[in-house]
């Protein structure tokens, strides 16, 4: 199984180029106080713009499931919501129990962050800029045209807004694009360094903040990851959880190279290692520790993952994370994790997700792990061979395991009394089709012998005439 990137490309996103419009109708040809007439329509344009008050709170569902490590997280809320330095995407006024080791699946499917607090120059009476998703259509024509005629000056205390604006975004984008100008980078990534968090999880916000991963220096992509570690250690990890969040996280993991920054996340993401393994958007933020850092870095990950594997690999996008923990793994750590998985082979084995874990494991086709797993599954072949994911693992002991421990396998299930029922069998059916096609000799034989003593009871059935369909090409191919 393959996991799902989020990544979307920010190119898509550009507007063409257009002058900026000479003046507004119905603005005044005078200028008394010597300023030029662009001033004058950029100010009539901000005074249009309509803001009205915060009146929804957002709603975050708790994490499901039992806690797995006997703690419970709880974090005070702001009376804010969202925004200020404490940023965390909670509800107002009561404390929010996070269990981030085991249900992330649930985390932040409906955080209620439409709204998002934005604290600027701009003359607002609360700070929020609400209906981020509906404003952009009535956004002011000079905020369609892009900022070539702009001077630093002129977006200075109007770039957390502008972030969170369709059109305003797309014209940062575009600017920080342009010839590199140091002063405007310092200026945009200034404005935006507190309200980092909240913009990262915006419609619009997130695309800004992923372009100024790219374009910032090293020192700055520091500053950011202080922001988004120091005073909440749960912030990354609620941001990696959210849709929107995953891409800009994703973008900064990117761009991190040195050990100072790598601690920083790696410290920051290791209390939500299960939650995040667990969750569609939460899997490729793990996975791409996995795949760029060092065994190293990712230590104390492993040792979680290995804690915790059954419950992440009973999960759609936790069996992907541990089959990646597996590749990107090595030495005790590879063993501990194989190890830990393998005890759990039976319950595996029979589970939805968890069955692509073991077959992977058999894929690598290292002996010392197939012997392992082989001796955990031994004396339950048969009844493994009943169950829709159980005998999908059966086929692949029976196709990786090699000749001498696939004929173990075929004598368990051929000393059992009930083994001509899996000729009839709908799953069952499948195991005896691979037998045939890796036995030998002595075994082979044996087989064939059983489909012939029971061919007048496989004629009338389904799953048996697939059966025998098998052994009719078989011999025509001799």
């Amino acid at each position: 199984m393959e996991g799902f990137r989020c990544f979307l490309d920010t190119e898509s996103l550009r507007i063409p180029q257009s002058p900026l419009p000479e003046c507004v109708s119905g603005s005044s040809s005078q200028n008394p106080i010597g300023e030029s007439h662009f001033d004058q329509t950029l100010e009539a344009a901000f005074s249009r713009l309509k803001v009205s008050p915060f009146c929804r709170q957002p709603q975050l569902s708790r994490f499901d499931g039992d806690c797995s490590n006997g703690s419970l997280i709880k974090y005070p809320i702001n009376d804010h919501g969202l925004g200020g330095e404490n940023f965390i995407p909670f509800c107002n006024d009561e404390l929010q129990s996070l269990n981030l080791n085991s249900g992330g699946n649930g985390v932040l499917s409906h955080l209620g962050l439409q709204d998002c607090w934005v604290q600027s120059d701009i003359d607002c009476s609360n700070g929020f800029v609400s209906n981020l998703n509906q404003h952009s259509d009535n956004s002011p024509h000079w905020l369609q045209a892009s900022l070539n005629g702009w001077s630093v000056a002129d977006l200075r205390g109007r770039v957390a807004f502008l972030a969170t604006d369709q059109d305003g975004c797309r014209c940062l984008q575009r600017a920080m694009e342009a010839v590199p100008n140091k002063e405007l980078i310092d200026l945009i990534f200034l404005e935006v360094l507190e309200h980092v968090a909240t913009l990262m999880l915006d419609p619009h916000g997130n695309y800004v903040i992923q372009k100024l991963v790219e374009v910032c220096s090293e020192e700055q992509r520091t500053q950011m990851l202080l922001m988004l570690t120091k005073k909440n250690d749960l912030q990354l990890i609620c941001i990696s959880l959210d849709t929107r969040g995953t891409r800009s996280v994703q973008k900064l993991l990117k761009y991190v190279s040195t050990k100072e920054q790598i601690t920083l996340i790696m410290r920051a993401l290791s209390p939500g290692v299960v939650a995040l393994s667990k969750n569609s958007n939460g899997q490729h933020v793990i996975e791409h520790c996995l795949e760029h850092f060092s065994v190293q870095d990712n230590e104390h990950l492993l040792h979680v993952v290995a804690n915790n594997c059954c419950e992440i690999a009973k999960d759609k996008s936790g069996c992907c994370v541990l089959q990646k923990c597996v590749e990107h793994s090595n030495g005790q750590n590879r063993e501990r994790l194989v190890a830990a998985i393998t005890v759990k082979a039976i319950v595996l084995a029979v589970d939805r997700y968890g069955n692509y874990v073991l077959q992977h494991l058999l894929g690598l086709r290292m002996p010392q792990i197939t012997e392992n797993l082989l001796r955990q599954l031994r004396g339950s072949y048969m009844s493994l061979s009943c169950n829709k994911y159980g005998s999908n693992v059966v086929e692949k002991c029976l196709l990786d395991s090699g000749e001498e421990k696939s004929s173990q396998i075929i004598f368990e299930l051929l000393t059992n009394r009930n083994v001509s029922m899996l000729l009839l069998h709908p799953f069952g059916n499948y195991v005896i089709q691979t037998a045939l096609s890796v036995s030998k000799g002595l075994y082979h034989n044996a087989l064939l012998n059983l489909v012939q003593l029971n061919s007048h009871v496989m004629r009338g059935n389904y799953y048996g005439q697939k059966v025998l369909a098998w052994c009719d090409r078989s011999l025509q191919h001799m």
